[in-house]
């Protein structure tokens, strides 16, 4: 009787989503699975099966501990355990974590829903935005009704392939419900993953979506060749649209100044500006002056891996088009421009901000 009161006492992880970030996140999680008792430890990895020189991804990461296609060279503790089947890898889990390109989480979301464990608590770490008539639909808010669950969020300084070293970075959960953003935390916090925590999931999540199209911005102007005084005058006007849009659409959400000033705004904003898929994808496109496609560039540098910073920017624009607001955001809307219509590479700098 009493290991039956236990189970339902211990926690267990599970991570939806293989690439590049999530690879770094669940090999914190797995790490912290054995760390602490409250942790089942064993920690299923959701995989969508591709083949690698003719054998399976999930095996691979099973026998080798390794995601040698998006995160090569860093070693999951053996509780790690790669499932391709969805249902299988959510069963029972009663904290469910999403790192994955947000274009692909809708159709999941039913076969989860029936197998996670009822109650469950699930945690976004996806950066990207949706649309629907209205204007905005954030992720979490996709996943708190598809999944009928309460939903933290973690965004941050977070470049993956720096965080496969355990080279010291920060990170931030904004939660809803702080019992389950303090669990969240015991759960990501690790010697070199400091988690700070916030009753903002908002403006978190927001952030982590809107810095991706500042990072293009400062991917154009490194392949123009401009030097850091020119990105750093980018990356402060990407931060003030950045706010501006948050407080515009989200007047009421209780967006807190000082979330900006987390890991999850300035930090992520500067690494990501700095490192990163979406600069390098962007400064490409610019040496090579439009004469690859974006898309070409991105099968070409990230090999499977999405960038979701020129995507993140069209969704953007959407709204602001729709809502008559493109002059109300001019950096935005160059970005926008110069990746998708005809706008010249100058238009960065010459644009009045």
């Amino acid at each position: 009787h009493r290991a039956g009161c236990r189970s339902n006492r211990v926690k267990k992880l599970a991570m939806v989503g293989s690439g590049n970030f999530g690879s770094a996140l669940v090999r914190i999680l797995g790490q912290n699975a054995l760390r602490h008792d409250i942790f089942d430890n064993e920690v299923k990895l959701y995989v969508y099966e591709e083949m690698i020189d003719g054998k399976p991804l999930t095996e691979i990461i099973n026998e080798t501990n390794e995601n040698v296609k998006y995160l090569k060279g860093a070693k999951f503790t053996p509780n790690v355990k790669a499932v391709p089947d969805l249902a299988e890898a959510v069963k029972g889990a009663t904290m469910v974590c999403f790192c994955l390109p947000h274009q692909f989480l809708k159709p999941l979301m039913p076969t989860i829903k029936e197998s996670v464990a009822p109650g469950a608590k699930v945690l976004s770490a996806i950066k990207g935005i949706d649309f629907d008539d209205n204007g905005v639909v954030l992720i979490s808010d996709l996943l708190r009704q598809g999944l009928n669950a309460d939903c933290s969020v973690l965004m941050g300084a977070n470049v993956a392939n720096d965080m496969a070293s355990d080279q010291f970075c920060e990170t931030t959960i904004g939660y809803k419900d702080a019992k389950n953003g303090e669990l969240f935390k015991l759960a990501f916090d690790a010697p070199a993953l400091k988690v700070g925590t916030v009753p903002d999931t908002v403006g978190v999540e927001l952030c982590g979506a809107l810095k991706n199209i500042v990072a293009i911005g400062a991917g154009y102007s490194d392949g123009l060749g401009y030097g850091g005084n020119t990105k750093a005058a980018l990356i402060r006007i990407g931060l003030k649209e950045m706010i501006k849009f948050c407080k515009m659409f989200y007047p009421t959400a209780g967006i807190d100044d000082d979330t900006f000033l987390e890991s999850c705004g300035v930090a992520d904003l500067i690494t990501t500006c700095f490192g990163g898929r979406n600069r390098k994808c962007a400064e490409a496109y610019a040496k090579a002056n439009k004469a690859k496609t974006l898309e070409e560039i991105e099968a070409e540098i990230l090999q499977g891996q999405k960038l979701q910073g020129t995507l993140t920017a069209k969704e953007v624009n959407h709204i602001l088009k729709m809502k008559n607001l493109e002059h109300e955001f001019p950096f935005f809307t160059t970005v926008y421009k110069i990746s998708y219509e005809d706008a010249p590479f100058s238009a960065l700098t010459e644009t009045p901000y």
